[in-house]
């Protein structure tokens, strides 16, 4: 996205990535059904939570808004804190 930002900012278009961790969807349940792999994951995500949809609209409102305007070339981190450590 930062390649992509630089090249479009030219034309005023921004590119932002959103970057969420592991989130809670019917896709994704089967996975979460393995004990040991949903521990592993919750560990590593400092809130002790996988994520869920609703995590991830203000960010997403955001990127799409206005308030957003001066905004480019960044990723947004919605994971609980994984990155943090």
């Amino acid at each position: 996205s930062k390649a992509m930002a630089l090249d479009l900012a030219v034309s005023k278009i921004r590119v932002n990535t959103l970057c969420p961790t592991f989130i809670e969807t019917p896709m994704t349940k089967p996975f979460f059904e393995n004990a040991a792999f949903k521990e592993s994951v919750l560990q590593k995500i400092k809130l002790g939570r996988l994520g869920t949809v609703e995590d991830l609209m203000g960010a997403i409102v955001f990127l799409a808004s206005d308030a957003s305007a001066l905004m480019t070339g960044s990723s947004l981190m919605i994971d609980g804190g994984w990155t943090a450590d």
